[in-house]
């Protein structure tokens, strides 16, 4: 029996390995899909956790002004009616303007604080309707800012559990920058809070620069300025 030509062997073998590398490669295709899938899924239910969150701790609060609403109609107390209305009026528009903002990870965000932060209580004031989106920004510089500020804050707070300490944050648009005023009300590491300010934003050449930085006792309020971009 003659023995095969050898570049029959090598092609054999060639073609061999070419079959077990394809299926190999398929299958580590096919498991990495499906890890991706997994993931996917997770991360959307986790989406679906948090947006359900969200409802009912707006659904609390309506509910909390409405059950005071009818209690002082039962009492027949009229005179408290008209400053409670005043603040659900207040209310009402300050979250018709919040949802104007203009940037959807934002407003997602600010209203995820609500649920999940522990111990600070987050007021965004605004009196008159703002697009952030529609200003000459660098991209993602204001939700950046935000999120290091109000990480830095939240970090540094000693509020006790049930005694959350108050965060605002007001937008106050200029001719030549958006400036952005936080102002924390409560107990918290002073030390920490402004070395962690000054490390995030005292250089001054990055996007977003520090204006002012105050820390008394039991108040801090932190400016920052971010230019437009021309």
């Amino acid at each position: 029996m003659m023995a095969a030509p050898h570049w029959v062997i090598r092609a054999g073998a060639l073609l061999f390995t070419l079959v077990s590398g394809y299926a190999f490669i398929s299958m580590q295709a096919s498991r990495a899909e499906e890890i991706w899938r997994s993931r996917l899924k997770t991360q959307e239910q986790q989406s679906h956790v948090k947006l359900i969150g969200v409802v009912n701790r707006l659904r609390h609060d309506w509910m909390n002004d409405a059950q005071i609403l009818f209690g002082y109609i039962q009492l027949k107390k009229f005179d408290n009616l008209k400053p409670l209305m005043e603040k659900i009026k207040t209310t009402m528009a300050q979250e018709s303007n919040l949802s104007k903002l203009g940037i959807p990870s934002l407003v997602a965000y600010f209203l995820q604080l609500r649920v999940e932060s522990k111990r600070i209580e987050v007021h965004i004031e605004l009196e008159q309707e703002i697009n952030l989106g529609q200003l000459p920004l660098a991209r993602g510089a204001i939700e950046n800012a935000i999120r290091d500020v109000f990480g830095a804050v939240e970090a540094c707070s000693k509020a006790e559990e049930g005694e959350a300490g108050r965060l605002s944050l007001e937008f106050d648009r200029q001719d030549e920058a958006l400036l952005l005023d936080c102002v924390y009300e409560g107990l918290y590491d002073q030390e920490y809070l402004a070395r962690t300010i000054r490390q995030l934003f005292a250089s001054g050449t990055g996007q977003v620069q520090l204006e002012q930085l105050k820390t008394d006792e039991e108040e801090a309020e932190i400016i920052l300025r971010i230019p437009y971009r021309i």
